[in-house]
């Protein structure tokens, strides 16, 4: 009995070969059925079957004969493929770490397995492994794998951006390709786009002459190459070539939806707020179902994070809530952003100590970007009309942060528009005072001193715009326009520093009684010297004795014989209500304005002549025109007053007035 089945094994394990051979699939699974009902502890015909399962793209059924033959450590390589094309990962990986011996294609598939689960590190030790100890024809694959794990690992900050190669012209068109996205994830743009460039080209080029294939199928491969430039000149700023690539490629119709998904993910982010039924549609088919297992977290999170975005500009309160609760839960590294987003939908529904609070836990958790949360608080409180929220909120600020020139600028801006001039005033003074104790950049400071005195200057303390000045000119000797307002400055208060300092300005001669006005105007042409001229900024001596500059405070003339006109108070009319909106056609006639409409004429126009049914010839008996001739007319004692010409009207009877006479008429 051993030897007839022994003979029987034998013969099926020769039709088997003889299968395999021919890739002739369905065969061998009826032949390795054959063997495993001889004996079920046949690895190889379990094998066997297997294979011929993934060879059939039947990637369950494969999994579930791995399963019940029980060898799991001598089939683990075919189970974890099995669980990776089914995009069970995780499974994969934990069946790949129990393979029995670490085989060069083990090592491939864990590599694969790894970059999955976008473990990049882990991934490129073992394609430098693999590409250390192995050499085949398979070399350039490796090559081209292992620089798409150095792309994310770039992408994600884990290796120096400078440390990054560029590609040789002469690789493949794959390793141009990953070379450049490895230049665009370190910023090197143009270098980057230089080389997608190259890889379509080498692209076109390999496939048409070496491969033969069709338009069709060379569009379908340049696609990614051709999306990948899109993106690249997206961040260049050159969006509208942008735009014209990704509605060429989608043009061609591509097969791949995470491709679809990312074109319509950039042309939402062209659009912003503008073309918003455009911005959904696309929205929708880059959040279509199935792609979790194409794209990666960081696009994935990407694409969730712009949804969001969208669905706030579009003013969808309720989908922006949703959406950003899912981006919280999915993805923990956008906690920052969607947290914001969550604000700023509180403070447009006017929430704004809710939407504050929220940013407040946010500055505790995120310690490291508290500036830029205070000030996403800032714009928050502003949206909606809260000046004095905003000043708490950058008062609040640290000195480092509360002292730089933009902060300064808005603080002095904020306090202004609340009529709290001393309060910008003292913002102002203690910015100087600590960009001069700490020695910053002289540019800052001078930039400080400059809008400090012209604001002293526009609220009227001459002294402390003086004193700005002054500093702003020992920085600078050379520099007219500071000398120009530190001479106006001088000339509200100190005449005889005015005097000093006018000498010193280029173009002006000697100056014997006073400042020369006209040769300092023209020479700098300053605003302030005109007001001081006119009058509106007349010098104030300490004593009424003092000598005054000639010049200064002589006023303009004026021509007595242009009196003003005193202004008409409006007549309005009595039924005049200021809260409706007057008719903008008012002065229109009313034949030109639009809800116009004639009146329709209910005069009969063509007067009937003759009975109903009388022929034109018996008519005519009774035309009185035609008949002119052949009778003698009336005598005019006898004949009617006759009726005046145009629209007929009603006349009022008079009292005790004759009646009508029968016969005046027909």
């Amino acid at each position: 009995m051993a030897e007839v089945k022994a003979a029987r094994l034998s013969g099926y394990y020769g039709e088997l070969k003889k299968f395999i051979e021919n890739s002739n699939y369905n065969k061998v699974i009826k032949v390795a059925n054959k063997i495993l009902a001889e004996d079920v502890k046949e690895v190889k015909a379990w094998q066997c079957k297997t294979v011929a399962l993934i060879n059939l793209d039947q990637f369950s059924d494969a999994l579930a004969a791995v399963i019940k033959s029980k060898f799991f450590s001598e089939l683990a390589f075919e189970k974890a493929y099995c669980e990776y094309r089914l995009n069970k990962v995780a499974d994969a990986f934990q069946t790949i770490q129990g393979a029995a011996q670490s085989t060069p294609r083990v090592l491939e598939l864990q590599a694969q397995i790894l970059y999955r689960l976008e473990k990049y590190d882990e991934c490129h030790e073992v394609y430098r492994d693999i590409i250390r100890t192995t050499s085949d024809d398979f070399d350039m694959e490796r090559e081209t794998n292992m620089t798409a794990v150095l792309v994310n690992r770039t992408v994600e900050g884990e290796q120096d951006e400078g440390q990054v190669p560029v590609v040789d012209d002469n690789a493949s068109y794959e390793l141009i390709y990953n070379g450049a996205c490895r230049l665009l994830a370190a910023g090197r743009l143009e270098q980057a786009l230089e080389k997608l460039q190259n890889a379509e080209e080498q692209c076109r080029t390999y496939l048409t002459q070496e491969e033969g294939a069709t338009e069709d199928e060379v569009n379908e491969e340049v696609a990614i190459i051709r999306v990948q430039q899109g993106h690249c000149l997206q961040h260049l700023g050159r969006e509208r070539e942008a735009l014209a690539i990704y509605n060429s490629v989608l043009k061609t119709k591509p097969d791949d939806p995470a491709l679809l998904a990312i074109i319509n993910n950039n042309l939402v982010s062209i659009n912003r707020t503008a073309n918003v039924f455009d911005s959904r549609k696309r929205m929708k088919a880059a959040t279509a179902s199935g792609l979790e297992h194409k794209l990666t977290t960081r696009q994935r999170s990407t694409i969730a994070l712009n949804h969001c975005l969208l669905a706030y500009h579009t003013n969808q309160e309720e989908v922006c809530r949703t959406e950003t609760q899912a981006l919280l839960k999915e993805y923990p590294l956008l906690t920052l952003k969607a947290r914001v987003i969550q604000a700023a939908q509180l403070g447009r529904e006017g929430k704004l100590s809710e939407a504050q609070a929220l940013l407040n836990g946010c500055i505790k958790d995120y310690p490291q970007h508290a500036i830029e949360i205070q000030l996403m608080t800032t714009q928050i409180l502003l949206a909606k009309g809260d000046k004095q929220g905003a000043c708490t909120v950058l008062s609040s600020l640290p000195d480092k942060d509360r002292n730089r020139p933009g902060v300064v600028s808005a603080l002095v801006a904020l306090q202004v528009a609340q009529g709290d001039r001393d309060a910008a005033s003292k913002v102002l003074r203690e910015a100087v005072e600590w960009h001069q104790n700490n020695k910053t950049s002289a540019s800052q400071l001078g930039e400080l001193w400059r809008h400090a005195a012209d604001f002293h200057l526009r609220t009227g303390d001459a002294a402390t715009a003086a004193s700005s000045l002054l500093e702003l000119h020992k920085l600078n000797p050379k520099d007219t326009t500071t000398l120009a307002q530190l001479i106006t400055a001088y000339a509200r208060y100190d005449l005889k520093a005015a005097q000093k300092l006018s000498r010193e300005l280029p173009g002006v001669g000697s100056v014997v009684e006073g400042l020369d006005v006209e040769a300092l105007e023209s020479a700098l042409g300053h605003r302030y010297f005109k007001k001081i001229q006119q009058g509106r900024g007349e010098a104030s001596p300490s004593s009424p004795k003092a000598p005054l500059t000639p010049g200064l405070d002589q006023k303009k003339p004026v021509d007595k014989k242009k009196a003003k006109k005193k202004k008409r108070k409006p007549r309005l009319p009595k039924d005049y209500n200021p809260a409706v909106t007057p008719d903008p056609e008012r002065w229109l006639p009313r034949w030109q304005r639009k809800g116009y409409r004639k009146k329709k004429d209910r005069r009969v126009k063509e007067v009937m002549k003759g009975t109903q049914g009388v022929s034109s010839e018996a008519a005519d008996k009774f035309d009185i025109t035609k008949t002119a001739g052949t009778h003698k007319p009336a005598q005019a004692a006898m004949s009617p007053q006759p009726e005046s010409q145009g629209p007929r009207r009603n006349l009022i009877k008079k009292k005790g007035g004759g009646k009508k006479k029968k016969g005046s008429g027909w």
